[in-house]
C-alpha cells in the first residue's frame, strides 16, 4: 500500500512541477508594456565621426533627458573608453588624441538656475584631451572654447572663463628685430573698452604651453603652424593684431593701434590676412569700418578700403555683419557693405502719448506681419562687395535692387548669377516665389537680365562656366553659359521625366534634381525618378545613362553618396557610390559604379531597411553607416567601401528587449478611384491574427517609404507615437494618399476609407473600434473625414483647418504671409480662388458640415500657432459645441503649430492615450473628459486623473 501511494504522490507531483515551471517561466518571459513615464531615459547617438587614420570611432549617446556619454571606440579590437558628458569631439590631425567639451552635470546646472545664480557662478565645461589608446582623458577646468586647426598640426588653442591667477607657463617671446607695423596714432579718445581673455596654447602630448593675454579672437592657420589673433587691452595699449609662429614660439605684429578688431581671415598659400577695424577713425563717436589686408612679414598693407575707397557706393559703409572671405586663390576678398543707417529723428514725446499704429497698404509688396517679422533682418541687411587684390579695385556686386549674388568658383569666377525679387513680392501672396535672373561681370560689376519671372534660382558649376536652369513650365533642366548667356536643352534628350511624376499640387512641379559635376565642369548629372544622366552642358554629346537603366527596370531610385566631403566635383573614373531605394518594397542598399565606363551598378549591400551612409576616414577605406527597422535603432555600423563584412559596433537601447514592441508591414489596396496604393500597418510584438485589435488611423501625405522607420518612445511634439501605441495592444495603420486637385477632403476619403476596410476584410481589425489621428494637414483631414463617415469611434486632430473661407485670408504667423497661396498654389490643393470656385471651398470645410459629425472629437490647436490660426480650432469647436456633439479642444498657452516644450509634448502624450484607450478599449475617462478643467483651477491640476485614482505616472 505504501509503495502504491508512493507511486501516486509522484503521479501528482509532476503536473504541479511543470505548472509552476510554466508560471514562473511565463512571467519572467512576459514583456514590458511601454508606458509615458520611460521616456526621458530612451537614448540616440549623435555625432559619429571616425579619426582620419580610421582606427578610431567617437560618438555621442544621448538621453532625452540627461547626462550623455561620449564613446571613442578603437575599431580594430572594440576597446571603449568613456567619457562622460563628453561632446563636440574632435580628433587630431596625426589621430592620435581626441578632445572633446565635458558639459557639466544637468543636476547641477538646474539647480544653479533654480537658485538663480549669476552666470559667473554657473556650472561651466571643460576641456577632456584623450590620447588614444589610454583609458583616462586629461581634464582642463572652465573652457569658455577651444578649437584645432583645420587640416594640420600639433597644438591647440583654448580660452578659459576667468583669467587665472597663476603665472603663465610659457609667455611667447617677441621675434628678433620685430617692430610694430604701426604705432599707436590719432587722437585717444576714452571709451568702453572691453579687454580681451586670455588665450592658451597647448601642444597635444607634451606639457608645453603658451599663453597669450588680451586676445578678442582668434584663428588658426588651416596647416596649423601659426595663430593669428586680435588683441583688445583695458587701456587700449596693446591693441592689434598679431600672428604666433608656433615652430618658433614666437610672436609678431600685424598691426598695432588702438581699435576694435574683427573677422580675421587667413589664406594660407599667399599667407594673406584680412580683417576688419575701426582703427583709423577710433576717434570718432560712431567710428567707421574699414578693411585691410596684409600679407605676413610685410610692414605696410596690401589693401585698405574705406567707406571713402572708389568702387563704394557714395553714402555707404563697410560693416561687420557680412562675411569676410578669400577666393580659393587668394586673388579676391569679399566683405560687406550697406547704406549708412539715418539718423534717428529726436523724439521727447512721452510714450505714453506716442501713437502706436501699423498701417496696412494695398500697394506694400509685403504684408504688414511680414514686414514687421523682417524688420529687423531688413535694417541689417548687407551686401556683397569684392576686393580685387591685383588691381586694388573693388566692386560693388549686390544691392538693393539685386540682393542676392552667388560667385561660382568658390569665388573665383569671372561672372556671377544674381536674383530679384522685388517684382514679385506680391504675387507669393497667392503664388509661389519668383525671381528675375542676371549675370553679373565680377570684374566691373556690369549686369545683363537672363530671365525674368523665374522659380528657381540657377545653381552654378564648380568653376563658375556654367549655371543649371530647371524650367518648371517646360519641366527641363538647361544649361546657362554665363560668358555669353547662351541657353542650351540638356534634358529633353533624356526619355524619361525629369520632374516629380507622383507631386499632385496644383502648381508645377519640381525636379529630380542634379547629382553633381564632374571634373572641369565636363558633365553634369541629372536625376530622372529611378536613373541618373551625365549630360555634356555644352550640348554636343548626347546624354548618358551612368546607372544603365537598372534604377527603372528595378525600380530602383539611385542617388549619390558623398564620401569625400572636400571634393566639389566627381572623378569620372573613378568610383561612383550610391544609395538606392526599391520604390515597391521599400528595401534601400548601396551600389558602385562610375560616370564613365561600362557595366552595371554594383550591388554592395541591399537589405530590407534604411541604409544610410555616415562618414568615411579620409586617409582609410573604412566608414560608417547606420541600419534602421521599425524594431532596430539606427546604431552604427562598421565597413570599407566595399560594404562587407558590416559589423554592428553601437547598441543605443539594451533595454528595448524587455518592452513588447512592434513589428511593420507593407500593404497594399486599391483606393475608391480604382487608383492601387500602399500603406504601413504596425502590429503588436505579440500579435495573434486570430484576435482581433483596436486600430488608429494616421497619416499625413505618403508615409510608405518609412515603412523601415525606427521610432523610439518620445513624447511627440503633436501625434501618436506608433511604437508606443503598438506595445499598448493597437494597430496602426498609415496609409499613403493621392490628390485630386479641387478635393483634397475627398480624396484623403477614396484612399483611407478603401484601405481600413481592406484591413478589416483580413479579420483582425475590430470593426467597432477604430481611431483617426493627424495634424496640420493631416488634422484638417481628420476634421474632415468625420464628417463623412461614422467608421471611427474616436477622432483626434491637432492644428486642424477647419473653415478654408477664413482660413484663406488669415496670416500664416510664423513668417507674415497670407494663406491664399496654400489653397490656390499649396498643400491645401484647391487650385483656384473663392471667387472662382467658391463651392469646392464650401465642400472642403468640416465647419460647414458639423451638423453631420458623429464621432467624439479631441483636438488640439495652440495659441500661438504660426502656421494655422488658432481660430480656426475655435471655430470647429464652438461648432460643434453648438451642436453639442463630444468634443475638446487642448490649447498649449504660448506654444506654436508643433509643441516645443517637453512637458507639454509629456502632457498630450498621455491626453491622446487616455481619449483613445477610453474611446477604443473601454477605459474610464479621465477628468479633463468627464469634468474639464475650469480656469480657476489652472495651475493647480490638469485634470488627468481617473475616477477613483489619484494623478496618474508620467
Amino acid at each position: 500500500m505504501m509503495a502504491a501511494s508512493h507511486a501516486r504522490g509522484r503521479g501528482r507531483v509532476v503536473p504541479v512541477l511543470l505548472v509552476l515551471l510554466s508560471l514562473f517561466s511565463g512571467a519572467y518571459g512576459q514583456k514590458k508594456v511601454l508606458t509615458h513615464d520611460l521616456y526621458d531615459s530612451w537614448k540616440s547617438i549623435r555625432s559619429p565621426m571616425l579619426s582620419k587614420d580610421g582606427k578610431w570611432l567617437a560618438y555621442q549617446v544621448a538621453p532625452q533627458v540627461g547626462d550623455g556619454v561620449l564613446i571613442v571606440r578603437a575599431t580594430a579590437s572594440g576597446a571603449e573608453v568613456k567619457i562622460e558628458r563628453g561632446t563636440a569631439a574632435n580628433f587630431s590631425h596625426d589621430s592620435k588624441y581626441l578632445l572633446c567639451t565635458v558639459v557639466p552635470p544637468k543636476e547641477e546646472v538646474d539647480k544653479a538656475r533654480r537658485e538663480k545664480k549669476p552666470a559667473k557662478d554657473q556650472p561651466k565645461n571643460s576641456l577632456a584631451v584623450l590620447e588614444l589608446g589610454q583609458s583616462t582623458p586629461k581634464v582642463i577646468e572652465r573652457v569658455r572654447s577651444w578649437r584645432l586647426a583645420e587640416k594640420g598640426g600639433s597644438w591647440f588653442a583654448y580660452q578659459i572663463e576667468e583669467v587665472p591667477p597663476a603665472t603663465p607657463a610659457q609667455p611667447a617671446k617677441p621675434a628678433e628685430g620685430q617692430e610694430a607695423a604701426e604705432k599707436p596714432q590719432g587722437p585717444q579718445k576714452k571709451k568702453d573698452h572691453a579687454p580681451g581673455t586670455p588665450l592658451l596654447l597647448q601642444q597635444i602630448g607634451s606639457a608645453k604651453e603658451i599663453r597669450v593675454p588680451d586676445v578678442a579672437s582668434y584663428t588658426f592657420s588651416e596647416d596649423g603652424s601659426l595663430v593669428l589673433f586680435a588683441a583688445s587691452t583695458k587701456d587700449g595699449k596693446g591693441d592689434g593684431v598679431f600672428y604666433l609662429d608656433l615652430g618658433k614660439e614666437a610672436t609678431y605684429p600685424v598691426v598695432s593701434a588702438l581699435g576694435r578688431y574683427s573677422q580675421l581671415t587667413y589664406h594660407d598659400k599667399t599667407r594673406r590676412l584680412a580683417f576688419l577695424s575701426d582703427k583709423d577713425d577710433y576717434a570718432a563717436e560712431k567710428p567707421k569700418q574699414s578693411l585691410f589686408v596684409y600679407r605676413l612679414g610685410e610692414v605696410k598693407e596690401q589693401a585698405m578700403v574705406s567707406a571713402s575707397t572708389s568702387g563704394v557706393p557714395q553714402d555707404w559703409e563697410i560693416v561687420t555683419r557680412g562675411a569676410l572671405r578669400f577666393s580659393d586663390s587668394g586673388a579676391r576678398v569679399q566683405f560687406a557693405t550697406a547704406p549708412l543707417a539715418p539718423e534717428a529723428p529726436k523724439d521727447d514725446t512721452p510714450e505714453e502719448e506716442k501713437v502706436q499704429v501699423d498701417v496696412w497698404n494695398w500697394r506694400d509688396p509685403q504684408l504688414q506681419p511680414q514686414q514687421l517679422l523682417q524688420a529687423n533682418a531688413e535694417r541689417n541687411r548687407s551686401y556683397t562687395a569684392v576686393l580685387h587684390l591685383g588691381s586694388n579695385r573693388v566692386v560693388q556686386l549686390s544691392s538693393p535692387d539685386l540682393r542676392t549674388v552667388n560667385v561660382g568658383g568658390k569665388g573665383d569666377a569671372k561672372f556671377a548669377v544674381a536674383a530679384d525679387d522685388r517684382p514679385y513680392l506680391q504675387h507669393i501672396s497667392w503664388d509661389q516665389g519668383y525671381y528675375d535672373i542676371y549675370i553679373v561681370n565680377v570684374e566691373d560689376g556690369s549686369r545683363r537680365k537672363a530671365l525674368e519671372q523665374w522659380a528657381v534660382v540657377p545653381s552654378t558649376s564648380p568653376s563658375g562656366r556654367f549655371a543649371m536652369v530647371y524650367d518648371e513650365v517646360k519641366r527641363t533642366w538647361s544649361s546657362l553659359e554665363l560668358a555669353t548667356g547662351k541657353i542650351t536643352d540638356l534634358s529633353s534628350a533624356i526619355p524619361y521625366a525629369i520632374h516629380d511624376e507622383e507631386d499632385d499640387h496644383p502648381a508645377n512641379p519640381g525636379s529630380y534634381g542634379l547629382s553633381g559635376w564632374t571634373d572641369g565642369d565636363k558633365r553634369v548629372l541629372i536625376n530622372d525618378r529611378f536613373d541618373i544622366w551625365a549630360c555634356d552642358p555644352t550640348g554636343a554629346a548626347k546624354p548618358t545613362c551612368v546607372t544603365d537603366g537598372v534604377g527603372r527596370a528595378f525600380r530602383i531610385s539611385f542617388r549619390p553618396v558623398v564620401m569625400d566631403r572636400e571634393r566639389d566635383t566627381l572623378d569620372p573614373a573613378a568610383p561612383l557610390f550610391l544609395l538606392g531605394m526599391n520604390e515597391d518594397t521599400k528595401a534601400t542598399g548601396f551600389f558602385r559604379d562610375r560616370v564613365e565606363g561600362v557595366g552595371s551598378p554594383e550591388r554592395l549591400l541591399y537589405e530590407d531597411a534604411i541604409l544610410t551612409f555616415t562618414t568615411k576616414a579620409e586617409q582609410s577605406d573604412r566608414i560608417v553607416y547606420t541600419r534602421q527597422t521599425f524594431t532596430e535603432y539606427p546604431d552604427l555600423w562598421l565597413a570599407t567601401t566595399h560594404f562587407q563584412g558590416g559589423k554592428k559596433v553601437s547598441e543605443a537601447n539594451p533595454q528595448q528587449s524587455e518592452y513588447n514592441w512592434g513589428a511593420s508591414e507593407l500593404v497594399r489596396w486599391v483606393s475608391g478611384e480604382g487608383v492601387p496604393l500602399s500603406g504601413v500597418l504596425v502590429k503588436p510584438e505579440n500579435f495573434d491574427p486570430a484576435k482581433k485589435y483596436p486600430m488608429i488611423v494616421y497619416f499625413y501625405e505618403r508615409l510608405s517609404d518609412q515603412l523601415h522607420r525606427h521610432r523610439v518612445p518620445a513624447p511627440s511634439a503633436s501625434t501618436i507615437n506608433p511604437t508606443v501605441y503598438a506595445s499598448n495592444g493597437y494597430l496602426v495603420f498609415m496609409p499613403d494618399i493621392p490628390y485630386e486637385i479641387g478635393f483634397p477632403g475627398e480624396s484623403s476619403e477614396q484612399a483611407i476609407i478603401p484601405g481600413v476596410l481592406s484591413l478589416i476584410d483580413r479579420g483582425f481589425v475590430d470593426r467597432q473600434r477604430i481611431g483617426i489621428q493627424g495634424q496640420s494637414w493631416g488634422g484638417y483631414q481628420v476634421a474632415f473625414l468625420v464628417t463623412r463617415t461614422n467608421l471611427f469611434r474616436a477622432a483626434c486632430a491637432g492644428a486642424p483647418v477647419s473653415n478654408m473661407f477664413s482660413a484663406y485670408g488669415g496670416i500664416r504667423w510664423g513668417s507674415g504671409l497670407v494663406r491664399a497661396m496654400q489653397y490656390e498654389k499649396g498643400q491645401s490643393r484647391i487650385g483656384a480662388t473663392i471667387w472662382d470656385k467658391p463651392l469646392l471651398y464650401i465642400e472642403n470645410s468640416p465647419v460647414f458640415w458639423a451638423d453631420r459629425v458623429n464621432t467624439p472629437l479631441l483636438m488640439m490647436h495652440n495659441d500661438k500657432d504660426g502656421a494655422v490660426p488658432w481660430y480656426q480650432g475655435i471655430e470647429y469647436f464652438t461648432a460643434l459645441r453648438r451642436l453639442q456633439k463630444p468634443v475638446w479642444l487642448v490649447v498649449y498657452n504660448n506654444e506654436d503649430h508643433n509643441l516645443t516644450r517637453r512637458p507639454n509634448q509629456k502632457d498630450w502624450a498621455v491626453r491622446m492615450q487616455q481619449f483613445f484607450d477610453h474611446y477604443l478599449k473601454d477605459a474610464p475617462a479621465p477628468k479633463w473628459m468627464t469634468e474639464g478643467v475650469p480656469a480657476v483651477e489652472k495651475g493647480r491640476t490638469l485634470g488627468l486623473e481617473m475616477p477613483g485614482a489619484g494623478k496618474p505616472g508620467g
